[in-house]
């Protein structure tokens, strides 16, 4: 673990642990500095929320608003990902749940920004998809199926776990047809969808402030 003095207190710029001990006793040595150091920031770990550790971490907020050394937390969004090679990824995916088999109409905005020499297109198309400990994606489509329409930008952040299907599909380009009759709502697709990718959420745990 690294502290550096910064801001009339302390910032952890990075720490390192291999179990969930190892991360309490780090974070028992920071509070241990509670006599000497008024402020510490640090960046949350990965699959850890802070706020958990603290006593009425909302009376905390409320106290000390607007002083020097508030308590609070605050959501930066620093980096971003989708999926550059689709069949690759999905290659790699291996799920608890499905399998679950479906057509997807996959978009790719950045074509239009690619001229003809770029050797790689995006990753729009049609492909079969199937979600499960063995996952794929191969190009075509089977009448039989669903189809899952979606941006690859959409269908990163579902693949990734940064939200829900169901969710996707109400606020950003992601809908289901079967047959003639599309979707902007919770069928069957998407309930399952929503089952077979239940993952944690995506956050990386390491940065820079």
């Amino acid at each position: 673990m690294e502290v550096v003095f910064a801001d009339g207190g302390y910032r952890v710029e990075w720490m390192t642990y291999q179990t969930p001990w190892q991360f309490r006793e780090l974070m028992a040595l920071i509070k241990g500095l509670g006599d000497q150091v008024h402020l510490v920031k640090m960046r949350e770990p990965g699959g850890i929320q802070l706020q958990d550790l603290l006593e009425r971490p909302l009376r905390q907020f409320h106290a000390s608003e607007g002083s020097r050394y508030a308590a609070s937390n605050d959501a930066v969004a620093r980096w971003q990902i989708r999926m550059l090679d689709l069949p690759g990824c999905l290659a790699r995916t291996h799920l608890r749940g499905g399998p679950l088999r479906f057509n997807l109409h996959l978009s790719d905005p950045i074509e239009r920004f690619l001229d003809d020499t770029a050797p790689w297109r995006g990753i729009s198309g049609e492909y079969v998809v199937t979600l499960g400990p063995a996952s794929s994606a191969e190009a075509g489509a089977d009448a039989a199926l669903p189809t899952l329409t979606a941006s690859a930008g959409a269908f990163s952040r579902m693949w990734m776990g940064v939200r829900p299907a169901s969710g996707l599909a109400a606020t950003d380009a992601l809908s289901v047809s079967a047959g003639d009759s599309p979707w902007r709502g919770p069928p069957e697709l998407l309930r399952r969808l929503d089952a077979v990718l239940c993952l944690p959420q995506p956050n990386p745990d390491w940065g820079v402030f």
